[in-house]
Formats: structure tokens, C-alpha cells, sequence
């Protein structure tokens, strides 16, 4: 057996916490007959679906999460990285282990939940649900722990602010999660269905399609997330592969090129925010990056790749050949549409060269919060000063997609005006100069041929 598997088998499956779990469940089911005697099993069918979703997708993330910050906060992660496991086998020991408690009281509900289907006359339905949750709450915990695993630093015990945010943004992604299954029906035209990629689906089937999805792309994650910090030597194939299947999931959904095009680069754009917001040790993979590039190590090159580079570069790989090649549907005005998506292309870069900038600062404190408040002193604080005098392009260039004086077909689509484009050109010229100073401050001085910084 799996020996971390093992190990979190015997620190969440006490004898006490396995009595207690169903007898608390039966307790809950007594409940029910007594207060509703008319039709007890349609409520214990649809308490024990909502339990079982409750407690693997939230109780099982958070378990998932403690079992990588039980190993920060006692010290021991040097320990797992001199083990003889590979990334994958501790991957899906922790995986399974960490939520094994909560995996139990789910399994113990969607047992309930089949007994009850079968005797209301919902098995199929049942079963469905029952899978779509089983399959979405791994997903969520494969995700979630690759998140925390990019994102952390062995050096640096887990405290109780980061936890909480985990915590938080897991609601916050179930809320969403929810609202997009509940609009998926409406999305694909009912009950009678729609169409996906030109197949014609019914909302259960694209469901099964995107909870298999997701959970192999979330697996992927975690193992290569559990390779980077076990040390070992990985290239960003994973995350690029991941990207753009993302992007064929959800693009399909999309009816014409023109929306396929911006809805790839608007999900593309996300993806590279998120993993600049996520990245950690920042100084240190830059000053490799530089120095491999410097000797020509082009292997170890992209072996420390970031990721948020190659999620902006699919991005504009995406709109170059939309906006320069295609001349039927997609991106049809580019007079206008095309330099607006080239815009927030370049609108993403200068967010994320701010964040590299505070990040290579030789400070312990975290640059996201320099990095949001100099994006809201240029997005919101300096526009609306300048706003009277027709300024406010120059710092927030978006602001002349839709400011009525700079756009003269509004109506069509947002056009911008030439300020805009010079206050972007002039504020990632800023941004250069300021990156490199950075860089240098950072990298060993060879003084040679190969110096990339030498004038």
C-alpha cells in the first residue's frame, strides 16, 4: 500500500470518528421521520444528496488543504522530499487520504441517497447526481491542492490568514460552480438540449464531459504541482496542455468565431492573473531563468519557466491569427474589436510586469497588495482626476473604449483613441526600465559577452 496513503488513513479513520460519522447520520435520519411523516424518504433522498455534496466538496477540500499544511506547520515536508515516493504516488496519497473522513460520511449519504432513489423511482437520476458529485468534489480537491502546492514555500510554516483564504476562495468557487450548473440548463436550451462543438448535448451529458474533464485536468495539476515541489525537473507542457483544453471545453459552448476568439483570450488572460497571483519564490526562479538563458542552458531555461508567461503568449497566439488571417466571421469589425482585445492583452502584461517588479523586491512581504493598490491608483484614482481635461486614456487606456469623445462608432464596437495608446506604450516603457533594474539588482554580473544586461 501506498505509505502516505496509509499514513492518512490511520490519522482521519480513528475507531471513535468511525462510530461517530454514522451515527450522526442516523440521528439526522430519524430527524426526518419524526418532524415529516407524510413523505420522509423524499426529504432523506434530498438531505442525503445535499450532505454527501456538503461534505466532499467543502469538508474534503479542507481536509485535502490540511494534509499539505499539517506537513508546513510541523516541519516536515524535508522529510517527504528525501522519501523514495515519486510526485505521483504521494500526489494521490494525499489526495485520497487527506478527505478520507470526509469521503466516508459522502459514501455512507450516497448510500442513503440509492436506497431512496431506487424506492422513489430516481435511481438513474440518483446515480447521475451522485457521480457528477463524486467526480466534481476530486476535481476540486486536485485543483485546490495544486493551488496550495505552486503557491507554497517550505520555508514559511502555514498560518492561519493563509488557510482562511484557502478556505474562503473554496466558497467562493463553489458559488460559482453552482451558479454555472444551474444556468448550464439554460445555456443549452433546456431540457431538449444544445449544441457543443456542433454535437447536440443534453445538460447531463456536457456535465459527465466536463466533470471527467475537470478532473483529469486537475490530476495533471497535481502531479506536476507535486513534481516542482518535490524538486523535481519539470517543463510548462502540463500548464499550456491545460490551458488549452480549458479553452476547447469551455469555447465550445460559444455559437460563433467571433465569441470563440475573445472567449479564449478572456479565459487565457485569467489564467495568466491567476498564476501570476499564485507563484512563489519569484527572485529566486527569475535569477535562474536569466542565468541559464545567459549560458544557454535552454533546458533548464524552461525547466523555471512561470507559468503566467505562457498562458499570455497562448493568448496572443490566439489573436493574431483572428485578428491579421481570418477574414469571414471571426473578429469581423477589426477595425475595432482586434485592437480592443489587443488592448487587454497588453493592459494583462503591464498588470503582471507591476507584480514581477514588487515581487523581486529582497522583502518577505507579499507584492499583491503593492500590486492592487498601484493598479487602482492607475485605473481608477489618476483617470478620474484627469477625466474633465480628456486625460484619463493616458493612464487607464481601456477608459477610450468607451468614453463617447474618443469614440467615434460607439455603436458598433468600442474603438480607441491614439492617448490610449500612448499611455500603454509609455507606461510598459516605464515598466522595462524598471524590470530591468530589477534584473540586474538580482543577477550575478558576468562582465562577459553572454550578459544579457550588459550595455
Amino acid at each position: 500500500m501506498n505509505p502516505e496513503f496509509r499514513r492518512q488513513l490511520s490519522l482521519e479513520l480513528s475507531p471513535a470518528r468511525l462510530v461517530l460519522m454514522p451515527a450522526i447520520l442516523l440521528m439526522l435520519a430519524i430527524c426526518v421521520f419524526v418532524i415529516e411523516g407524510k413523505e420522509p424518504l423524499v426529504y432523506i433522498h434530498k438531505g442525503a444528496l445535499t450532505l454527501a455534496a456538503l461534505l466532499s466538496a467543502c469538508v474534503g477540500t479542507f481536509t485535502a488543504l490540511s494534509s499539505i499544511n499539517d506537513e508546513l506547520s510541523e516541519r516536515t515536508w524535508d522529510q517527504q522530499r528525501m522519501s523514495a515516493m515519486g510526485p505521483w504516488r504521494m500526489a494521490w496519497g494525499k489526495l485520497l487520504g487527506g478527505p478520507s473522513y470526509a469521503w466516508y460520511g459522502a459514501l455512507l449519504c450516497a448510500a442513503a441517497a440509492l436506497l431512496c432513489g431506487f424506492w422513489l423511482g430516481e435511481t438513474a437520476d440518483t446515480v447521475l447526481a451522485l457521480f457528477l458529485t463524486i467526480v466534481g468534489a476530486a476535481a476540486l480537491h486536485s485543483a485546490m491542492m495544486a493551488s496550495r502546492l505552486y503557491s507554497m514555500d517550505p520555508n514559511k510554516p502555514a498560518t492561519s490568514r493563509s488557510i482562511w483564504v484557502l478556505v474562503v476562495l473554496v466558497f467562493l468557487l463553489l458559488q460559482l460552480v453552482s451558479g454555472l450548473v444551474v444556468g448550464l440548463g439554460d445555456l443549452l436550451g433546456g431540457e431538449h438540449g444544445g449544441a457543443w462543438w456542433g454535437l447536440p448535448l443534453n445538460s447531463g451529458s456536457l456535465l459527465l464531459v466536463f466533470a471527467v474533464a475537470s478532473l483529469l485536468l486537475g490530476l495533471l495539476a497535481l502531479w506536476r504541482a507535486m513534481s516542482m515541489q518535490l524538486s523535481v525537473p519539470t517543463t510548462p507542457w502540463a500548464w499550456a496542455l491545460g490551458n488549452v483544453a480549458c479553452c476547447l471545453l469551455l469555447v465550445g459552448l460559444v455559437p460563433s468565431g467571433t465569441g470563440r476568439a475573445l472567449t479564449a483570450m478572456l479565459l487565457l488572460a485569467l489564467a495568466t492573473y491567476y498564476a501570476a497571483a499564485l507563484e512563489n519564490q519569484v527572485a529566486q526562479r527569475w535569477r535562474t531563468l536569466i542565468y541559464s538563458a545567459q549560458h544557454g542552458q535552454w533546458r533548464r531555461f524552461w525547466q523555471n519557466m512561470p507559468l503566467w508567461p505562457v498562458s499570455w503568449c497562448l493568448a496572443f497566439a490566439i489573436l493574431l491569427p483572428a485578428y491579421l488571417l481570418w477574414n469571414a466571421d471571426p473578429l469581423s469589425n477589426r477595425g475595432q474589436l482586434g485592437p480592443l482585445a489587443y488592448m487587454v492583452l497588453l493592459h494583462v502584461l503591464r498588470d503582471c510586469g507591476i507584480y514581477l517588479v514588487f515581487s523581486l523586491r529582497k522583502s518577505n512581504r507579499s507584492p499583491l497588495g503593492m500590486t492592487l493598490l498601484v493598479v487602482f491608483v492607475l485605473s481608477a484614482l489618476l483617470p478620474a482626476m484627469f477625466w474633465s481635461l480628456g486625460l484619463a486614456p493616458l493612464f487607464e487606456p481601456l477608459f477610450g473604449a468607451f468614453d463617447a469623445r474618443l469614440s467615434a462608432n460607439f455603436q458598433r464596437a468600442p474603438a480607441l483613441g491614439w492617448l490610449a495608446w500612448v499611455g500603454m506604450a509609455a507606461q510598459l516603457a516605464v515598466l522595462a526600465v524598471a524590470l530591468v533594474w530589477r534584473f540586474k539588482a538580482i543577477t550575478p554580473r558576468t562582465g562577459g559577452k553572454d550578459d544579457i544586461f550588459a550595455l
